[in-house]
This record gives C-alpha cells, sequence and structure tokens, in this order.
C-alpha cells in the first residue's frame, strides 16, 4: 500500500471544510466533457481550489469503486480526505427520500466492494439502468433499508439530502411520520446529519425549529454541494468540520459532537499560543512535541517525561515560579537534569496577530527570540509573544498558605506592572539620592566644624610669625604662591570645559546625522520649513565645533602661560631661599629659633585652602531645610507610585473577580504588619529592645516613612532605647524609607477564606478560576486532576474547558483520562522513558493510535478497560 505523507493534522485536530454531497462522472446526473484521463486530477484540483478538506462521494444509487481509489489516492496527495458513500433514493414518502449514506473502510477493504452488495440487497428484481439514476427507488422504507445496512456488520452512517427541496425527509414526509422515525431507535443510532437546511423558523410549517421539537436528538446541519459538473463543486454555504485525521470515524464522532465539531464558519484563531517545542541535547534531544492552538494533554506513566516537557517550556517561555510555588527545588533541577550541559530548548509560536516567532534558550543563559531566523532583541516573550502565560505546577492549585494570594496575583497581574514598577524604581532612586544627600549634610557639618577648630590653630600660629615681621618678608614669596594656584584653577576650569564640550558636540553630531527628513505628500510644505530648521541646527553643531577649537587653542595657550610663570618661579628659588636664610639669620640674632620661615609659607597656603574649603562646607550645610525637603518629597513621590501600583492591581482583581462569583482575590495597601514587624526587628537586632515594642510600632505606624516624619515621638515607644533607636533609623535611612510594606491579599471561596477549605475544594476553586481568565492566552498546568475528585474533573472542569478551548491554549500533563478524551484534547503527545531517553509520540485523538496509548496509559490497558465497561454496564442493567 503506498504511504503517503500527510501534514494537514501536524497540529492536531484542525477544521476542514467538508462537502458531505459530492458526485462525480460515473453518476448519469454529472456532466464531464474532458478527457477520460484527466479527470481525477480535474476533480482533485476542483476540491482543492475550493478549500474542501474532507468529502463524501455520494452517486446516486451507485457505487464505482475504481473511480472511488483512483480519486481518493491523488486526493491523498492533496491533503484532501475522501469517504466512500452513496446517495439512496430511498421508498419512502411520496417521491422517495433521498438519504446519503456513509461507509466505513471495511466496507471495500480486502478487495471486497460490499456497497454494491448492499445495493444489489435493496435494488432486488431491477437493473442498474432502472436504478442508477436519482430517480431510481429502492424497494424498502427507511427503517427496512437500516436494517439491511446493519445485516451487514460494517459501521455507517446516514444524512438526509436536501431535506426541504423535492426527494428531501422534510418535504416528502408529514410531521406524524416524522415524529415516529425521530423516536425510533436505528434513526437515533444512525441518522447524523441533515444537509441543506434554509429555514429557521416558520409558523405552520417544516423549520429547523419545528424538527427540534419533533426531533429531540437534532442531528448536525451539514452542507453539500450536490454537484453536476466540476464547475459546482464547492457551490453554495460550507460546513467546517474538526477532525484529527481524514477518516469514517473522525467524521463520525465529529457529527455526534456537532456543538464543538461542526461549523458553518470557519472558526479564526485570535489568542496567541505555542506551535512546537523541540529539543537539542539532553534527554529529549531531536524530539518535537507540536501543539494545538486550543487543548494539549501530555500523558504518560509515572516518571516518563511529563514533567519535563512542561518544565522546559515554562524555562524556554521565562515564566516565573512564584515564590510559595510547591516542589520548587524539584522543579529547579528537573530543567538542568533534562537538558544537560550544553542543551537547549527551541520554542515556535505565534502571536495574536499571527506573526510567527522561534524562542531559543540555552540552559544557563536567557532567551532569545528569533524573528524570520534572525535573533531580535527587546521583544517581550510573555506580552508580545505569547500574551499573558499562566503556569501551575503540581499541587500547586491547592496551596493557600501564606503568600499565596501574593503569588496568584503576580501570576494574573504582574506582566501589567511593568509602567508602574518603573515609576516606582525612578522613586526609589530619588528617595536613596536625596537621603543620602540629607545624611551627608551631618558628615560636612562635622567637617567643617574640623576645618574652624584647623583654622583657629593655623592663624594662632601664623600670629605668632607675624610678631616677627615675617610676613613682610616673605610676601613676595606668599605672593607667588598664591598666583600659581589661581593659575592651576583656570587651566582645571579649561581642560573640563573642552573634554564635555566635545563629547557634547559628538554626541549630538551623532544624533543628528541618524535624522532624516521624511517623505510625505500631506506635509511636504511643512516638511519643507522644518527641514530648514533642521539644517541650521546641523550648522550650529558647525559653529560649536569652531568654539571647541577657538577653547582649544585658548587652552594651550593658558598651558603655555603656565609654563611662563612656573619658569619665573624657578628663577626665583634661589631669591627666596636667600631671604629665608637672611631672615632665619635675623632671628638667630634674636635669640629665636623655634621658627622657620618655610613653616609660615605652609600656614600661608593652609589658611587659604581651609578658608576655601569652610566657605563650600558653609554653602552646603546652609541647604540642610531643603534637603530635609527633598527627602519629604521623594518619600511622598514613592509612596504615591506604591498606591499607583496598588490600584493597577486593584482595578484588575476587580475585572477578574466580576468574571466570576465563586473566588474573589481581595486587596489591602500595606496590610502585611508581621512583613514590618520583622523588618523592625532585623533593623535593631541586638538592641534589646522587646518584641512587644516592636509589635505597636508596627500597629501604630503604617511604615518607616510614618516613623521617620515622627522620629522623636516613635522613639519613645522603645523607652531606654531611644537614642539607639534614632541612630539605626539614621544609619539605614536610605533602605528603611524605600522599603516597601507589603501589599496583602486575601483570596476567598464562596466568602470563606481559600485556606478554610478543603484540598479538594480549593483545588476546584483554583481551577474554575483560572479558566475564567481570558486574558490569559495559555494556561499551562502540571496534573490539574491533583486534588480533583473525577466529577469534580468531568462535570466543572472539562465541560467548561470544552466551552472555552477555541479561545485559549491549554497544555497539560495528566493521569486523568477525563482531560483527554471527554475534553476532546486536540493534540495528545504520550512520553516514555527508555534508555535514559524520553520518547514523545503526539497525534490527535481522532488517530487509532493515539486512542491504543490512551487506553494503555489511562485506562490500564484493553483487557482493563473491557473488563470495567461490562462491570459498568452491568451495574446500570441493575439500577
Amino acid at each position: 500500500m503506498e504511504v503517503i505523507a500527510d501534514n494537514t493534522f501536524l497540529s492536531g485536530s484542525t477544521w476542514l471544510r467538508g462537502d458531505f454531497h459530492l458526485h462525480t462522472k460515473a453518476d448519469k446526473e454529472f456532466q464531464y466533457s474532458g478527457e477520460e484521463n484527466s479527470f481525477v486530477g480535474a476533480y482533485v484540483d476542483r476540491l482543492k481550489s475550493e478549500g474542501i478538506g474532507l468529502g463524501i462521494i455520494t452517486n446516486h444509487n451507485k457505487f464505482e469503486l475504481e473511480e472511488f481509489k483512483a480519486l481518493r489516492r491523488k486526493a491523498r496527495r492533496e491533503g484532501i480526505g475522501l469517504l466512500p458513500g452513496v446517495e439512496l433514493s430511498v421508498n419512502d414518502g411520496a417521491n422517495g427520500v433521498h438519504t446519503l449514506i456513509v461507509f466505513s473502510d471495511n466496507w471495500i477493504e480486502g478487495g471486497h466492494d460490499h456497497i454494491n452488495q448492499f445495493l444489489g440487497s435493496v435494488f432486488v428484481g431491477k437493473s442498474k439502468a432502472q436504478y442508477e439514476n436519482e430517480n431510481g427507488r429502492t424497494n424498502d422504507n427507511l427503517i427496512e433499508t437500516l436494517k439491511k445496512l446493519e445485516a451487514f456488520h460494517r459501521d455507517f452512517f446516514v444524512i438526509f439530502a436536501h431535506v426541504e427541496q423535492a426527494s428531501g425527509l422534510w418535504h416528502e414526509l408529514d410531521g406524524g411520520r416524522l415524529i415516529d422515525l425521530a423516536a425510533n431507535p436505528l434513526i437515533q443510532k444512525y441518522c447524523l446529519g441533515f444537509q441543506k437546511v434554509r429555514t429557521a423558523h416558520k409558523p405552520g410549517e417544516k423549520s429547523r425549529s419545528q424538527m427540534k421539537e419533533w426531533w429531540p436528538r437534532y442531528p448536525a446541519e451539514v452542507e453539500g454541494s450536490d454537484p453536476k459538473s466540476l464547475e459546482q463543486i464547492g457551490k453554495g454555504p460550507a460546513t467546517y468540520v474538526k477532525v484529527g485525521e481524514h477518516s469514517f470515524e473522525a467524521l463520525k464522532f465529529a457529527l455526534k459532537d456537532a456543538k464543538y465539531r461542526i461549523a458553518q464558519e470557519l472558526p479564526k484563531t485570535a489568542h496567541s499560543h505555542v506551535n512546537s517545542i523541540r529539543f537539542e541535547g539532553g534527554l529529549l534531544n531531536g524530539v518535537r512535541v507540536p501543539f494545538s492552538p486550543s487543548m494539549n494533554c501530555i500523558i504518560g506513566i509515572q516518571g516518563s517525561g511529563k514533567s519535563s516537557v512542561l518544565e522546559c517550556l515554562r524555562f524556554a517561555l521565562a515564566i516565573p515560579f512564584g515564590e510559595k510555588a510547591q516542589d520548587k527545588d524539584y522543579k529547579n533541577d528537573l530543567v538542568p537534569h533534562v537538558l544537560r550541559s550544553g542543551g537547549k530548548v527551541i520554542v515556535e509560536a505565534t502571536d495574536r496577530h499571527g506573526g510567527k516567532y522561534e524562542i531559543h534558550r540555552i540552559l544557563g543563559h536567557e532567551p532569545d527570540v528569533y524573528v524570520d531566523g534572525s535573533p531580535r532583541s527587546g521583544i517581550s516573550i510573555r506580552e508580545t509573544v505569547v500574551s499573558k502565560p499562566l503556569y501551575f505546577g503540581q499541587k500547586d492549585l491547592s496551596a493557600a498558605g501564606k503568600g499565596f494570594g501574593q503569588d496568584l496575583v503576580e501570576k494574573l497581574v504582574g506582566e501589567n506592572l511593568k509602567a508602574a514598577r518603573q515609576k516606582i524604581s525612578e522613586n526609589v532612586a530619588a528617595v536613596i539620592a536625596a537621603s543620602g544627600a540629607y545624611t551627608s549634610l551631618f558628615t560636612e557639618i562635622e567637617e567643617k566644624q574640623e576645618r574652624e577648630t584647623e583654622l583657629q590653630d593655623v592663624k594662632y600660629r601664623l600670629e605668632q610669625f607675624d610678631r616677627y615681621g615675617i610676613k613682610e618678608n616673605l610676601e613676595k614669596q606668599l605672593e607667588f604662591k598664591s598666583d600659581e594656584k589661581f593659575c592651576d584653577t583656570v587651566n582645571k576650569a579649561a581642560d573640563n570645559w573642552a573634554v564635555g564640550l566635545g563629547k557634547s558636540i559628538d554626541s549630538v553630531d551623532e544624533e543628528l546625522t541618524g535624522i532624516e527628513v521624511p517623505t510625505s505628500k500631506a506635509n511636504q510644505e511643512f516638511l519643507l520649513r522644518y527641514s530648514a530648521k533642521l539644517d541650521a541646527l546641523k550648522k550650529n553643531v558647525e559653529d560649536a565645533r569652531e568654539v571647541a577649537k577657538r577653547l582649544t587653542d585658548l587652552k594651550a595657550e593658558l598651558v603655555l602661560l603656565r609654563e611662563e610663570f612656573t619658569g619665573t618661579s624657578d628663577s626665583m628659588k634661589n631669591e627666596f631661599a636667600a631671604t629665608e636664610r637672611e631672615l632665619l639669620q635675623s632671628l638667630s640674632d634674636q635669640g629665636v629659633t623655634s621658627i622657620q620661615p618655610n613653616a609660615y609659607v605652609s600656614l600661608t597656603t593652609r589658611k587659604r585652602e581651609l578658608d576655601a574649603e569652610i566657605g563650600e562646607l558653609a554653602k552646603k550645610t546652609a541647604k540642610e531645610t531643603a534637603r530635609r525637603e527633598a527627602v519629604a518629597n521623594a518619600v511622598t513621590n514613592l509612596n504615591q507610585a506604591w498606591l499607583d501600583e496598588f490600584k493597577n492591581i486593584s482595578a484588575t482583581l476587580d475585572t477578574i473577580n466580576q468574571s466570576q462569583k465563586a473566588l474573589k482575590v481581595e486587596p489591602l495597601f500595606k496590610a502585611d504588619k508581621a512583613a514590618f514587624q520583622a523588618k523592625l526587628e532585623n533593623l535593631l537586632k541586638g538592641s534589646g529592645i522587646k518584641k512587644e515594642t516592636f509589635q505597636a510600632m508596627a500597629a501604630k505606624y503604617v511604615d518607616f516613612a510614618a516613623i521617620y516624619k515622627d522620629l522623636e515621638e516613635a522613639s519613645k515607644i522603645t523607652k531606654g532605647k531611644s537614642d539607639a533607636f534614632k541612630q539605626a533609623i539614621w544609619d539605614n535611612l536610605s533602605e528603611v524609607l524605600t522599603y516597601q510594606v507589603p501589599n496583602t491579599f486575601e483570596v476567598t471561596y464562596h466568602g470563606r477564606p481559600l485556606k478554610s477549605h478543603s484540598l479538594g475544594q480549593r483545588a476546584s476553586a483554583m481551577m474554575l478560576f483560572l479558566l475564567s481568565q481570558n486574558e490569559n492566552d495559555l494556561l499551562i498546568i502540571d496534573q490539574p486532576e491533583d486534588d480533583l475528585d473525577s466529577q469534580t474533573v468531568y462535570e466543572e472542569v472539562v465541560k467548561l474547558l470544552r466551552e472555552i478551548k477555541v479561545d485559549r491554549q491549554f497544555i497539560f500533563a495528566t493521569h486523568n483520562a477525563n482531560f483527554p478524551v471527554l475534553g476532546d484534547s486536540e493534540i495528545v503527545a504520550a512520553c516514555a522513558l527508555e534508555d535514559d531517553k524520553i520518547e514523545v509520540q503526539a497525534a490527535s485523538i481522532d488517530s487509532r493510535e493515539c486512542q491504543a496509548k490512551i487506553v494503555r496509559i489511562m485506562e490500564g490497558g484493553t483487557e482493563a478497560f473491557d473488563r470495567r465497561k461490562i462491570i459498568y454496564e452491568l451495574w446500570n442493567a441493575e439500577n
């Protein structure tokens, strides 16, 4: 048998356009004038051009096996599925009822053609020429026909064709007969569709609304083009069917699950999602796991690698655990164990606008985002690529201890707070700068006092020199020293100006060079005027370069003058030395030997230095009030930034809380008194202050800023430790003023604290809560069934998942068959650990191989599954 690769279902169950009523040239009503050998290719080309992915060949009272096989073979190469069928004119009603019968493949396997055997049985006594047309009728009515089909012990189902038109079921049968048919077990079992329903409601006449009253098990509504030529293939409205393979079984299940698998318009994927994860190196080397945009389940026995795949996905997307995550050490160690040194994870993803990305992350490195094969910096994975993904590991759903609310809020809201937290960071820096400047003031006051004390001593010593007339004798030497200082000050200022101006010009020049005037038809005249100003701005840069050049020349001239002065000063050294010797001799003649003339020069120079330093410190210390106010303003701004963050959180939580009524998350601003008290205790560790004192202080003040504003009164609470307390605040002012007393989050379920509920109730509440959050495009949970009973999983969780999975992506690792089977998972990935390597096989739940793995892994194998089925059926019969 020819094996043909079909990429249609690489991402699991997929929406395909279905045509449930196709004719071919084997039908007498079908007109084809082309080459005989070209028909198959032309027919499949037409299916492809019309976007038909799954069709049923239903010729009038006829099935041509060889033609069907040729069409199917060609269609498979194009990723199109064809199923065998027939449009049977059943002898019922006034003019017969056209019934589309769809056959499973075992009707035509092994070289057999049981379809034509069936046709022979319902047209006994008639030649093919008499019945192989749309007007030929069987010998039996609908019920008898279904009985004859059953007698072949091969699967099939029926769809009633063009129900409102001539030879259609609704048109041909009256209300009483339709009601009787609807109650018939054979009809209930095999009738899976009405084709070409057009009338929604028409009082007193047959319509959709009327039929739903008569036909409680109302089947799927489908479309079929009923073509009489190639050109008519695909005409009319479309029907879309979600299947995981081109098989009879997949289509049959889709029709039985019409609410979720049949649509009249192609469903669109508007949410961001992960397309796949693949691995280079480690235990998963070479493995690629595809994901559907909807629901994905990873299954396997204990230790098979399910959690490994999820943790590597979390690692690649850089989703944090949360501070209160369960089994954190195990999860942290799992990724290095799986990837090994140099291992790499690659995630393929699609954003909300259909943009394609690859996220590469090597063990030990940060993730890199690739667009069109090239790395792109600055792209936020959890905002731009996959919007607001949520991750919960094993047992995380049932956690409810201290800090759980904070963790939950961070997961739900954290990505929305970047702007607010950037503002907080800026204000924290402002408080640190202001408080640092303020506390440094006290150091400067001490320095000023030290300089003033030294100055008094210098002045006194100089007075001693002045008594002997030393100042007059050394005045010339002192002036030289003073003038040297003046020259050095000017030269330093010129040098600083030249360096700063040069850097500024280079920076502006680089910035302006990169600016190009845009082309704009709408604003051409305005841009011409604006461009002229830009040219003038660039001209100013050139002018500035001339100023810089002149400044460089002046600086060079100043250096030459300073060198000239140095030369003059050097030439005076002998004169100064001679003067000092004469002065020293004169002092010696007077009997004064304790005074050295060169010390007078040093002291005079030091006096000038001290005068300058004290003057500068006086300016700084005079700003004490301004600096104190700067601290107060910075603290106020920081507190407002914290409040803005809290308001942002509160607004988001209001929206989240309104999306469901059971679980509520209520925020409280700066309410974590225990954390505040712990910070106080740590700050004053070893001070001897009692715990009760810290409790009292935490109860009275909302944060350290409040303590700082009321420091004298606050210190009184510590009684005998007042000075130590104030000193600790001053020594750590920046730290304490920027300490954010944590907000608290009270999580309640049906009005009671979540932590007061049982594990199962907590897990159930959290699961339903998370499923209600439609702002998060991806939800990853490792074993969501932990602490949930099977009834809750199905009744509350899985049923809801079926409704919402079209709008969000879910990736679960699970041991509970309810998730993949009753949740109708689009992709099921089965993991197995063999020889220190994890193997993963992923497919749609419609595939036989996937179904077999589910039965073996999740139900204990076919024998166990069948045994339970028998027991359940016995119990059901007895009850």
